[in-house]
């Protein structure tokens, strides 16, 4: 019977145990709320968030050749020199070619003077063959008059016409010849003059100058090294202008649509990760890069010369792109907006604490905080993480 008593008494009190507990449950909500946060007026921006690699812009890096094949006999500059435009930074073994451009030089001045005595000898042989053509004429005009009296025969007479017809043809035939040989004479000095120049030219090629102001960045042959030219120009040196930079950005192509020329870019790199670079979109690639199966366009940031004293080609730039700002707009924090049946909501915490469900018209999405068109008013606070139940 005490045990009957006993067993009674803790299903009464199990009983009553459960029936608390069942009535607490009904009385808690359904949705936990864990943090809150204000929707509250600010300035927002929508950002795309790409990866960017550090070039060197077109003309800052350029690559020294040479164009003749010769033993280096002097090279200046070594990797991390700085070099001026114009700075002797190698030169070639030029004994051939001086010993080529002397044998020129030898040529044009024979061809000077051949002309010269084309035109001192010419002339005068014009001028007896200009007496001997009067002489001719005047002898022949005397041997008309005397046949006219008699005093001389006709054969005499068809000697001097002959005579006259030979000077006057020799004038002619040395006049045509003078005006030849000086155009031989002359070609002959621009063919030289010509064959010299290039020559000089060769020569130019055995010294190699700095084209832009730079930092050595790679020197590819040493002193006493042979230079063997072909089909294409043997590199030697690459002076690289650090002060021109520019960052290409592998824009998704799902982002192409919102990029644009002139939107603000803000990015850093890894070796400067506390420091923030600015720019501006300065050319938009129509040509797609595609990376790992995946379409990207590039766009081209140019870099300041202040801030390419930090960066170095081949660098990895972490990049924001500005695509759209807006300012003293209702805004709240990204975590209190959520996705339910493809409708955005937010769940409003009422003073009394009860929870309600809010469905928003939103506008632009930044890093932290979305846009409230309609849905909300200011100051409403909002739950960023919450616990729904299984069947709400």
């Amino acid at each position: 019977m005490k045990r009957i008593l006993i067993v009674l008494l803790l299903a009464a009190i199990f009983g009553a145990g459960g029936f608390f507990l069942y009535q607490k449950a009904l009385q808690e909500p359904e949705i936990q709320i864990l943090e809150t946060s204000r929707i509250t007026r600010g300035d927002i921006r929508e950002v795309l968030v790409e990866t960017g690699i550090i070039k060197p812009q077109v003309g800052a890096e350029v690559k020294i050749g040479s164009r003749i094949t010769g033993d280096i006999v002097q090279m200046n500059v070594k990797v991390g020199d700085t070099v001026a435009r114009g700075d002797l930074i190698a030169r070639i073994d030029d004994r051939e070619i001086l010993k080529v451009i002397d044998r020129q030089e030898a040529a044009l001045r024979s061809a000077r003077d051949t002309l010269r005595q084309v035109e001192l000898t010419f002339p005068e042989r014009i001028r007896e063959a200009r007496a001997n053509l009067a002489y001719a004429q005047v002898h022949h005009e005397r041997e008309v008059e005397l046949l006219k009296h008699e005093y001389t025969t006709q054969d005499a007479l068809d000697r001097a016409f002959r005579d006259l017809n030979t000077a006057d043809a020799a004038l002619k035939r040395l006049r045509d010849e003078y005006a030849t040989q000086k155009v031989i004479a002359r070609s002959g000095i621009e063919e030289a003059e010509a064959q010299l120049s290039q020559s000089r030219i060769n020569h130019s090629y055995t010294f190699i100058h700095a084209p832009i102001d730079g930092v050595v960045s790679d020197v590819t042959i040493q002193e006493g090294e042979t230079i063997v030219t072909g089909l294409q120009v043997a590199n030697l040196v690459t002076v690289l202008d650090p002060t021109r930079l520019e960052m290409w950005i592998y824009v998704d192509e799902t982002n192409i649509g919102r990029t644009r020329l002139g939107q603000e870019v803000e990015y850093y790199v890894d070796a400067f990760p506390e420091k923030n670079f600015y720019g501006v979109i300065g050319r938009l690639n129509p040509q797609p890069v595609i990376r790992d199966n995946i379409v990207y366009y590039l766009a081209t940031v140019e870099v300041d010369p202040r801030d390419a004293h930090f960066l170095r080609p081949e660098m990895t730039a972490h990049v924001r792109i500005i695509a759209r700002e807006k300012e003293d707009v209702l805004t709240a924090p990204n975590a209190a907006v959520k996705f339910e049946r493809g409708q955005q909501v937010a769940y409003r915490v009422l003073e009394d604490g009860k929870v309600e469900r809010v469905e928003l018209k939103t506008g632009i999405r930044g890093e932290n905080r979305t846009e409230i068109l309609s849905g909300a008013r200011e100051d409403d606070v909002v739950a960023t993480r919450l616990i729904l139940p299984l069947n709400p």
